[in-house]
């Protein structure tokens, strides 16, 4: 558990899609406890473990704007794909973090 206001480091894990791992995509992350209050962080903005880990900092104000509760994790990824008309296709996963703000 974290106090209201803590700064937060996240990692995001996502196996490879397709054999195509994260380090190969565009993606981002919203987190949430309530729905009409994410924090959005691009991949450009977060920190390379390695292929398919990826840490994601969130600052004390953007913590406080979450709320007291469990956050939760909504991943966009844009896999490349040749059969959708943009060259992509959307891949969307909801993950509870397991980390708690008091």
């Amino acid at each position: 558990m974290s106090a209201l206001g803590t700064e937060l480091k996240i990692n995001v894990h996502v196996e490879p899609i397709d054999g195509i791992s994260m380090s190969e995509y565009d993606f981002e992350c919203a987190f949430y406890v309530y729905t009409n209050k994410k924090v959005i962080i691009n991949k450009s903005n977060m920190k390379m473990i390695d292929d398919d880990n990826y840490i994601a900092i969130i600052e004390s104000m953007d913590a406080m704007k979450l709320g007291r509760g469990k956050i939760n994790l909504e991943f966009t990824g844009y896999i490349p794909d040749s059969d959708f008309t943009d060259g992509f296709r959307t891949e969307k996963a909801i993950v509870c973090t397991d980390v708690v703000i008091v």
